[in-house]
């Protein structure tokens, strides 16, 4: 057989081939979709969650925000921080995907995240006691409205880098989310520092700079009251747990 019946031949073998899927996809979508890697699914799906996360917490925000509201001014308090009580997509994304950095084997829908919506109550200590009160007031009250405490953390110990009690609470629908109380002094030194305490979170920061910043921070500490009873365990509800932070 001559070189030119030869050609003809494998031209046509060609063209069948391609037309019974043989050959390059001809559809420029099938090829994006076999090229879609793992990650990039994965950002996809982190991306939806945080989406239907905020939603919730936007759901939520006005009903609970019209009974700390009401609650703070009851102890002779005020709602510290309260446009910031919504955490921003990109804040939460960030996240997210730090949580997904940090625990290899986790997949997206397995990320818990309890601040999407935030809280904080500025109550001071006068007369002493009044801080603790107003702690256990409120979390009977918010009981009371359905919400259940799931955990309290008293960070008050002198020695580290923060001072305040952070409280996870959960929604009557099962929707986490967080209230923190503060002093007008604790408060103050929280937001003045956060820069450097987010810089300190970073996984990027070096070691020797992280423990550097910690004792930057740790040292405005030493000079704000305790608030009496602070340190007394279970003072504040039956879940607490009284943290001191180590170095890094």
């Amino acid at each position: 057989m001559t070189a030119r019946p030869l050609l003809t031949l494998f031209l046509a073998a060609a063209l069948a081939a391609s037309a019974c899927g043989g050959g390059p996809d001809p559809t420029p979508s099938r090829q994006v979709a076999r090229a879609a890697s793992p990650a990039a699914r994965d950002d996809a799906e982190v991306e939806r969650l945080a989406d239907g996360l905020l939603a919730r917490a936007r759901a939520h925000e006005g009903p609970v925000s019209a009974l700390l509201g009401q609650l703070a001014s009851e102890v002779g308090g005020r709602l510290a921080g309260f446009e910031h009580r919504l955490k921003t997509r990109p804040s939460l994304l960030r996240k997210m995907h730090q949580i997904l950095h940090d625990n290899p084997g986790l997949a997206p829908a397995d990320v818990l995240i309890n601040d999407a919506l935030r809280y904080t109550i500025e109550v001071d200590d006068q007369p002493p006691g009044r801080h603790a009160e107003a702690i256990r007031t409120a979390f009977a009250r918010l009981e009371s409205a359905g919400h259940r405490v799931l955990r309290v953390k008293n960070y008050w110990p002198r020695g580290d880098n923060y001072s305040g009690v952070n409280s996870v609470l959960v929604a009557p629908d099962g929707l986490e989310w967080e209230l923190q109380f503060h002093t007008a002094d604790s408060f103050r030194i929280k937001m003045r520092d956060y820069s450097l305490y987010e810089e300190l979170r970073e996984v990027a920061t070096p070691p020797a700079r992280k423990r550097q910043l910690y004792f930057e921070l740790a040292a405005p500490w030493e000079d704000v009251p305790v608030p009496q009873h602070m340190l007394d365990p279970k003072a504040l509800h039956r879940t607490e747990e009284i943290i001191l932070r180590p170095p890094p």
